[in-house]
């Protein structure tokens, strides 16, 4: 087995751990081809995942130029990027409390949305109106994005740009518009004069628009600071997140309320790959997004139209991502939750212990008939070790996983050791509690 692994070219070999039949020998991946055709690393809870996230992000740190981005749902990464020797550069989304831009703190402000997007987050389909609530909506952004480019001389882009190009524009504006259209009257036979075309056909339409603007769950979009919607700001932000400098980013989306989760690591997924989409040949740098907890954003089904939405920019980075350079490595404790065709895109499987019969089946798919052995050890891995299959590496094989230098914030609750020894304190309680009416962690 040590003789496969030494096979390998120096530069492209990913050391993970030692195989569990020779633990003497090294277990050895190629890490252009881990990469290059997307990767899942699959487990139960408790089996491993985030120390192997970790593994690899430390392997990924002692190359030049890394270029990784972790979406990080329980911030349990947090930990790598902490001291002055971090692994990864943190940044975090803004919670519902937040109004004021900090170092690390992002808005995704809601000029970045596409108009797919925009209809699928505020018309209901099911109205009659729907059809004219969706042609006004698109009719104002396209022409308020037109006299925001104008007023700012940059008339060259205002011949060119379409409805979806993210250009800022007032939402404030957007918002009188619309309420004109609805009230309007034009010249009839009467002195009142008639109704217009849309008069009282946007009325729910606004409703659900102000609704979602004064949500301080969406204020993440919705109200952001006054820095964060000028024309320049998306240039510091393809920068801090598709730069190297620092290459290994961890963003954390802890405060996002799970009911609106998905909506956000969609739109920025898609920004970012359409940044890099649009980025010269040959200057593009490769970056792989690392999309921990993906049941949570890439479910099997998205019955929501936002949700579904999210999940059709992932799907279609992993259909075409490959080609302009972007990978997935997708991290999911229930396989079976997860999109089909982001994980039939996968070519490489880090597979910890699993233990549902559903998750080991969709496994078993992915895998050729010859492999059934192996596969059959699933719910007998201990934890740290994971059968690696694919292209990445010469046999499909079990191995143990080496820990990371730096842990994430995921290990195991000692219960018993800690009932024993910890209490509960009251003032913390009253705290959480007040941290939970508040929406943040950040403490007075």
């Amino acid at each position: 087995m040590g003789l496969l692994s030494q096979q390998l070219e120096p530069e492209k070999r990913l050391q993970l751990g030692t195989f569990v039949a020779d633990p003497t020998a090294k277990a050895v991946a190629d890490g252009d081809r881990l990469f290059q055709r997307h990767a899942a690393l699959l487990g139960s809870t408790g089996s491993g995942k985030s120390w192997s996230v970790a593994l690899i992000l430390e392997r990924a740190r002692a190359l030049a130029h890394p270029n990784l981005i972790v979406f990080d749902m329980h911030g349990e990464y947090t930990p790598l990027t902490a001291g002055e020797d971090a692994v990864a550069k943190g940044f975090r989304i803004a919670g519902p409390a937040e109004s004021i831009g900090e170092d690390g703190t992002l808005f995704l402000p809601w000029w970045l949305l596409n108009q797919e997007e925009m209809q699928a987050l505020l018309l209901d389909r099911s109205e009659a109106n729907a059809p004219n609530q969706a042609a006004r909506l698109l009719h104002h952004v396209r022409a308020l994005k037109h006299e925001q480019l104008v007023a700012d001389g940059r008339t060259d882009l205002a011949q060119r740009f379409t409805v979806d190009s993210p250009v800022p524009f007032s939402l404030d504006e957007l918002l009188a518009r619309l309420e004109a259209d609805d009230i309007e009257m034009v010249p009839g036979s009467t002195s009142r004069g008639a109704a217009g075309p849309f008069k009282g056909k946007l009325t729910r339409f606004i409703a659900r628009l102000r609704s979602r603007v004064e949500d301080r769950r969406y204020g993440f979009m919705f109200a952001p600071p006054q820095s964060d919607v000028g024309y320049e700001w998306l240039h510091e932000l393809a920068k801090k997140l598709l730069g190297t400098k620092p290459g290994i980013k961890v963003i954390d989306f802890s405060e996002v309320p799970s009911d609106v989760l998905p909506v956000v690591v969609g739109v920025l997924a898609r920004v970012l790959y359409e940044i890099h989409f649009w980025t010269d040949e040959d200057v593009r740098t490769p970056v792989t997004f690392v999309c921990d907890e993906a049941h949570l954003y890439l479910p099997a089904s998205a019955p929501d139209p936002a949700e579904q939405r999210a999940l059709e920019s992932f799907e279609r980075i992993a259909k075409e991502g490959r080609k302009y350079g972007i990978s997935l490595l997708v991290v999911s404790q229930r396989p079976s939750d997860v999109s089909r065709t982001v994980l039939s895109q996968c070519n490489n499987f880090v597979v910890l212990r699993l233990t549902n019969d559903q998750d080991q089946a969709v496994v078993k798919r992915l895998m050729p008939d010859s492999m059934e052995g192996i596969a059959a050890a699933l719910p007998l891995l201990d934890v740290g070790e994971a059968l690696l299959l694919g292209d990445a590496i010469i046999l499909p094989t079990r191995i143990r996983l080496d820990a990371p230098k730096v842990k994430p914030a995921s290990a195991t609750r000692n219960f018993w050791t800690e009932w024993n020894e910890t209490s509960v304190e009251d003032s913390d309680l009253v705290a959480a509690v007040e941290s939970m009416r508040a929406q943040t962690r950040t403490k007075a």
